[in-house]
């Protein structure tokens, strides 16, 4: 075979390629656009959307708006890159409404779909410091729109005014009374989401979810969290009104009458998480997606369907196997159409609200961003794969037809070889099926032999997919001439609810049983699989599973040459007491601290002793999902212990890593990391 010669700049290593096909490399895959915000013209014939990409000499993101017909034939840019653009809407089939930073806070602008004519401001007076998300009335005479703001001020400004007045005083103190003082990665400080009703004619806008209470809710609040109903009297929106949110999911969906002011708690009878209202177009109907079990954040989100006159509601999805995730009607209301997470993928079904019947319209796609044409011929969406970034995809419904509308990166992977995954299976914990995926190296030789990069995902209820990742991008860890392998263990989502219940106070039980059978398997039957040159590399409830190997390694059939763990969980205790969502602590591990031993038994910090493997620690400042001080305690009883052990700490990262420098230095660490210890 004719030798192949590649250099792969991101790790400093030398590889085969020829000039023609070549491995992806970090400045291919973070210089794709990022497409999202997909919005559909009244008249069915426009699409407009957002796209993001990085300026790395200046370590940031632009995103500009565009539009393209639903053929995809006449793509246009429409915003010009001076600040962000973004949340495109259409006004009417000729006009969109966007947000933009151009005048310095994000503030609503209009624009010609034909591009013509230039971007024109929509409010009487800029709202001060700008808008968060936003949606508009049919009418379109009104917009709801998201502020967060300092709920014992009468107006926005006021609430701005006290944040100036903060900041010139010089103090940085932060006085704590209750619980969530911080969430994800920013201190709340005392402030809550609000959502704001503007009305054009009059220029003004008032609160139409006062009080110390937040929406969208701080956590779960779905694919969207407030909604007009079509004729404008009423206004759906989530919050949770419980005292404590740090330990609870009680998300419920509110009913407010615009008019009379009036409100009411549709799901006041469920103690899970609530979300997602959606009218359907007469108005007649609210359907919503709803999780039974309080405190469990990873429950089973089934379709209700709630009946306005009537007071009536019906669970629509009770005896479906599978987890919702976004819902839409059709414009004739005889159907709901929405997606799911079914193994690897995100397929799309159609419910028939007469008979209840559910049928499988799109299996092998990643579907996200859901919309579907007035004339009810076409699903338009957001699809994606291992080897291709989100694209716009329309499916034709009457000739079953799936079409792709959009070519935004052709050019960014013209010449890159990229492979599609392949899916396995075995028996893990409990003698149940798992699933893996298995990526192949680009220009892969079935008689070599590689090195194999075993992933860990997080959640623990998420799942590997078919997806093109910007963070943990498969194709990108097989690029240096790896295998790739990345087992969906008990816990994951895409199996059933029973298969994602299993993790839960079993953190160190089945799944990991799973992982250590699933390398087992994959070794010892695809031959092209180096038993001798493994890694392994995991992130979040992935890092915590690190830390458990890095304890328990002798189980594993093959040994593993070293470990990465990215924003990781090291010892139980201490991670309870510094997270901010303790209802997932709590959930997890069956109770407290001082009422459940399983703290303890499923705690890596317990088995320090055992620690051999190098193991390089990553982990962002602003990460108070899994504090700082988990990556720094796992750091020290490396080091203490004499084990080869390397940290990244990222002063200006929270649980990801997500400016372009900090990207590219990850990925040419852990890359790194890899070479060096195989």
């Amino acid at each position: 075979m004719k030798k192949l010669f590649i250099v792969l700049l991101i790790s400093g290593v030398c590889f085969s390629l020829n000039a023609e096909n070549r491995a992806i490399s970090f400045e291919d895959m973070f210089k794709a656009g990022r497409l999202s915000s997909l919005t559909v013209s009244p008249d069915g014939q426009w699409i407009a959307f957002a796209v993001k990409t990085p300026v790395l000499e200046k370590n940031t993101f632009e995103t500009n708006i565009y539009r393209t017909d639903i053929q995809g034939r006449k793509l246009k840019k429409l915003t010009d890159s001076q600040g962000s653009h973004y949340a495109p809407r259409f006004i009417s089939k000729d006009e969109i409404s966007f947000v933009s930073t151009r005048s310095g806070s994000p503030q609503l602008y209009r624009l010609s779909v034909s591009g013509s004519g230039p971007a024109v401001k929509m409010m009487k007076k800029d709202i001060p410091e700008g808008i968060g998300s936003y949606i508009w009335d049919r009418g379109k005479t009104r917009i709801a729109f998201q502020k967060d703001i300092y709920p014992c001020k009468d107006t926005i400004q006021d609430s701005v005014d006290k944040d100036r007045e903060k900041q010139k005083s010089g103090l940085e103190v932060k006085v704590l009374t209750s619980l969530m003082y911080r969430v994800w990665n920013e201190w709340r400080d005392g402030k809550r989401s609000h959502v704001f009703l503007y009305d054009f004619d009059q220029g003004s806008s008032s609160d139409l979810t006062p009080g110390r209470f937040d929406t969208p809710p701080l956590d779960l609040g779905g694919h969207q969290a407030f909604v007009f109903s079509p004729d404008g009297q009423w206004f759906a929106y989530v919050k949770n009104t419980d005292k404590m949110v740090a330990i609870s999911t009680n998300n419920d969906v509110f009913l407010k009458n615009l008019s009379t002011g009036e409100e009411q708690n549709l799901t006041v009878h469920n103690r899970g998480t609530d979300m997602n209202p959606v009218f359907s177009p007469s108005g007649r109907y609210l359907a919503y997606l709803s999780m039974a079990r309080a405190g469990f954040e990873a429950d089973k989100k089934n379709i209700f369907l709630y009946h306005l006159a009537k007071n009536t509601r019906k669970n629509l999805t009770e005896k479906f196997k599978f987890n919702v995730n976004e819902i839409v009607f059709s414009p004739n209301e005889k159907y709901i159409y929405f997606t799911v997470t079914e193994s690897v993928y995100h397929p799309i079904y159609r419910l028939s609200l007469k008979t209840g019947k559910i049928r499988k319209l799109l299996h092998r796609v990643y579907a996200s961003d859901l919309h579907i044409s007035t004339d009810n011929q076409s699903l338009i969406f957001l699809n994606q794969r291992v080897s291709l970034p989100k694209e716009i995809f329309r499916y034709d419904i009457r000739s079953q037809k799936l079409i792709r509308v959009t070519h935004i990166n052709r050019d960014v992977f013209a010449d890159v070889t990229m492979n599609e995954i392949e899916l396995f299976k075995f028996r893990g914990a409990k003698d149940e099926e798992v699933e893996g995926i298995l990526l192949k190296p680009p220009l892969f030789d079935p008689q070599k032999k590689y090195p194999m990069v075993f992933l860990i995902h997080g959640g623990p209820q998420g799942a590997w997919g078919d997806d093109f990742h910007f963070r943990w991008n498969l194709s990108l860890f097989a690029s240096p001439g790896y295998v790739v392998v990345a087992v969906n263990f008990h816990g994951s989502r895409g199996y059933g609810q029973p298969f994602t219940d299993a993790v839960s106070r079993d953190w160190g039980g089945a799944p990991f049983i799973d992982l250590v059978k699933g390398q087992k398997y994959a070794v010892e039957n695809f031959d092209f699989i180096d038993g001798n040159k493994i890694v392994a590399a995991g992130a979040s409830y992935g890092g915590y599973m690190i830390s458990w190997i890095a304890g328990h390694h002798e189980q594993f059939t093959y040994p593993f040459q070293c470990l990465v763990s990215h924003d990781g969980i090291f010892d139980s205790h201490s991670m309870y007491y510094s997270t901010e969502e303790l209802w997932f602590e709590e959930w997890e591990h069956g109770g407290t601290p001082w009422n459940s031993d399983l703290f303890e038994k499923f705690n890596p910090a317990r088995f320090v002793e055992k620690f051999k493997i190098p193991v390089l620690i990553i982990h962002g400042e602003k990460d108070f999902r899994v504090p700082v001080s988990q990556g720094l305690m796992f750091f020290t009883a490396l080091q203490r212990r004499g084990v080869k052990s390397k940290m990244l700490y990222f002063p200006d990262e929270d649980h990801f890593v997500r400016k372009p420098k900090n990207a590219r230095f990850w990925w040419k660490s852990v890359l790194g990391w890899f070479e060096e210890h195989l």
